[in-house]
């Protein structure tokens, strides 16, 4: 009875199509897939509240064997509706069951960045319509504590069930198990959605779509922290908007030198406003002031002396033409 209340007030695009799953071979699972799973936890205070977690996944075929890599943190090019700020510089993922918007769906096709923190990697064997990693467990004694992860796929040519097993214990102490199971109920050649479930907790459903191949940097050479400043830029284009640049832009005519006294009022504002980003990401500008001068020159400069239309300006800000360095 649970089960089928719960199944009833599930997000629709989750649900899918009933019926059976096609056939997926290893071959045909070979890849990159982005996976994204809503569930929920009633180990929580808030136990009905809808979570989120996602994380890329890719296969690759070495000689009789399968490669499994697995990415848990993977950022798009807009976090729009993923995070909410706590305060504190801290963050946290939305209670609900985010979806993908349209641009985020593209940069899901086109491939997604990854942090390599926290990623890990797998080789399968067969072992009958099996595969299992490989590896020998280490012995559990008094003194030695003993951790094992298993990563399998069973089924995987007819209804794929996805599954991370671990072992934690000593010989002093209970050991513990945990097991987390993706149970596919839906394959299209470029989807795939099922089940969720983790340690008799977390219940809920997954949806695995095709992605582009991954990169760390994109090519950019931009470490996280760099890309961290990318968000804060970001945040300072949206925060410069047209009404706002149009405003700086007032008491200038075409072949007039701008008076100083115009040109100290822009840059007043617009200082005020690449400020305001960094207080949005719960940052103290005052630790940044060179970078906050370097983005407010920049910005005045193009306004007023090479007279940028609003439109470029806010172009600029985005593509990191106009930057913080």
């Amino acid at each position: 009875m649970r089960t089928a209340i719960w199944l009833a007030i599930l997000p629709c695009w989750l649900l899918g199509s009933a019926g059976p799953a096609a056939a997926l071979t290893a071959g045909e699972l070979e890849g990159t897939w982005y996976v994204l799973v809503h569930y929920r936890d009633s180990q929580t205070a808030h136990p009905d509240a809808w979570r989120w977690e996602d994380r890329i996944w890719m296969f690759e075929r070495e000689g009789d064997a399968l490669s499994w890599t697995e990415y848990p943190i993977v950022v798009f090019s807009g976090s729009d509706g993923r995070f909410e700020s706590l305060g504190g510089n801290r963050a946290s993922r939305v209670l609900e069951a985010w979806e993908p918007n349209e641009a985020q769906l593209a940069d899901i096709s086109t491939g997604l960045e990854v942090n390599p923190r926290g990623s890990k990697s797998k080789r399968l064997e067969l072992d009958g319509d099996r595969w299992v990693s490989s590896g020998t467990p280490i012995a559990a004694s008094a003194s030695v504590i003993t951790y094992i992860e298993e990563w399998s796929i069973d089924d995987v040519d007819t209804a794929p069930v996805f599954g991370h097993a671990d072992f934690f214990g000593s010989g002093r102490t209970e050991g513990l198990e945990g097991r987390t199971l993706y149970r596919s109920e839906s394959l299209e050649a470029a989807e795939i959605r099922g089940v969720y479930a983790r340690d008799g907790t977390r219940e809920g459903r997954f949806r695995m779509l095709r992605a582009g191949s991954v990169g760390t940097v994109r090519g950019s050479g931009k470490t996280q922290s760099q890309r961290a400043w990318d968000v804060m830029l970001g945040n300072a284009a949206t925060r410069l908007s047209a009404e706002e640049l149009e405003a700086f832009s007032v008491g200038r005519e075409a072949g007039q030198e701008v008076p100083e006294e115009v040109r100290l009022d822009v840059r007043q504002r617009v200082r005020r406003e690449v400020e305001a980003s960094f207080r949005a990401q719960d940052q103290d500008p005052n630790k940044f002031r060179g970078r906050v001068e370097r983005l407010t020159r920049q910005i005045e400069q193009q306004l007023l002396d090479e007279g940028k239309s609003v439109e470029e300006i806010q172009k600029m800000l985005r593509s990191g033409e106009l930057n913080f360095d």
